[in-house]
């Protein structure tokens, strides 16, 4: 027997997850509308899982195509437009959606993308994501926090890839000399390497204080280097035998997932603080780790922070799901490009 009061406490609980009053079907066209609207999202006590309502372009029956498993039901439809409910069968760690070859990510409560996954995601697709969610972000009857907080992290990830990095080091200019920059050759390291710099020396004093040159999260660290481990490379065979071997001559790393989805490398520290873990967050300008000297080879006198920027693919397929085995074979800032270009660029990429 249906207990109303039993619903009412179903309710009560739900509410923060819910999106309270239902849209109106009836759209009007324009040549701004996209040829997807995202209308109603959210989870309801009566019904199990996430689920989203979607204004389509026209009445045909042309599905969304979806790497996430999914189940896609045609709720109304008339000449200038098809309305669907799209629900998730089964976890989806980026809802990512193609229509009409564009794609979207589909904000669905109870399924939101964090930061860390949507800073995988091409900044086309986030544009896509609010353009077509204007409903939903526009009107607070239709947007739970959660939904909100989702578009301002899609905001706040655009806007890092509008703005320079910080300096890791800031009152230590960019490097000059050809030796000191990417792409420099490094003859020492060839057979088990690519024998090639990949990032940026800053040579100061042991100490210096090294700061995140933008919001992010620690994705890897290690402060155990010991020389032995120069004693056991691996073959090099293989690209990633090769960037492996190279991770070894950076000495105690820390690896920083910034806001903007690139990963900064910091190398050859000396002191990692005891609470820089995986999954720790850092902001920009924060002062993180110190200089070092380990896996330096002339030690005790070229001290220096080794710094370089892995390069974000923003591929949709795949986002959120990246290993560390996975940046090691990104490719670097300015990679194939030249010292000489590096010099004349890199001022584009830091405050």
């Amino acid at each position: 027997m249906f207990r109303p009061s039993l619903y009412l406490g179903v309710l009560l609980l739900t509410i923060p997850h819910i999106l309270i009053s239902e849209p109106t079907q009836v759209i009007v066209a324009s040549s701004e509308t996209p040829p997807m609207e995202v209308l109603f999202t959210g989870i309801t006590p009566m019904d199990t899982g996430a689920s989203v309502l979607i204004r389509l372009d026209g009445n045909n029956s042309r599905r969304l195509t979806s790497l996430c498993p999914d189940i896609q039901k045609v709720i109304s439809k008339n000449e200038a437009s098809t309305i669907i409910q799209w629900k998730l069968d089964g976890a989806c760690r980026v809802p990512v959606v193609t229509y009409q070859d564009v794609n979207y990510i589909l904000p669905i409560n109870g399924a939101l993308p964090q930061k860390e996954a949507l800073s995988d995601i091409s900044s086309e697709t986030l544009r896509n994501t609010l353009r077509a969610s204007t409903i939903i972000k526009n009107d607070y009857r239709l947007s739970s926090l959660r939904l909100r907080e989702f578009f301002a992290n899609i905001e706040s990830v655009l806007a890092a890839r509008e703005t320079k990095f910080a300096l890791p080091i800031p009152d230590s200019p960019l490097p000059t000399k050809a030796t000191h920059l990417p792409n420099a050759s490094r003859p020492f390291r060839a057979g088990t390497t690519d024998a090639v710099h990949h990032g940026w020396d800053f040579y100061v004093s042991e100490w210096t204080p090294v700061r995140a040159i933008e919001d992010g999260t620690i994705m890897h660290v290690k402060r155990d280097f010991s020389w032995d481990e120069m004693n056991h490379l691996n073959s090099g065979d293989s690209e990633l035998e090769q960037q492996e071997n190279l991770d070894v001559y950076r000495g105690n790393t820390v690896y920083l997932k910034t806001l903007s989805g690139h990963v900064a490398i910091y190398a050859h520290l000396s002191d990692i603080p005891a609470n820089i873990q995986v999954g720790k967050k850092v902001s920009r300008w924060e002062i993180v780790w110190h200089v070092g000297d380990s896996a330096v080879p002339d030690k005790k006198y070229l001290y220096h922070l080794h710094f370089e920027i892995a390069m974000n693919p923003l591929k949709d397929i795949g986002a959120g799901t990246y290993t560390f085995e996975d940046v090691l074979l990104w490719s670097y800032w300015g990679q194939g490009r030249g010292t000489t270009w590096v010099g004349a660029n890199d001022d584009n990429l830091f405050e």
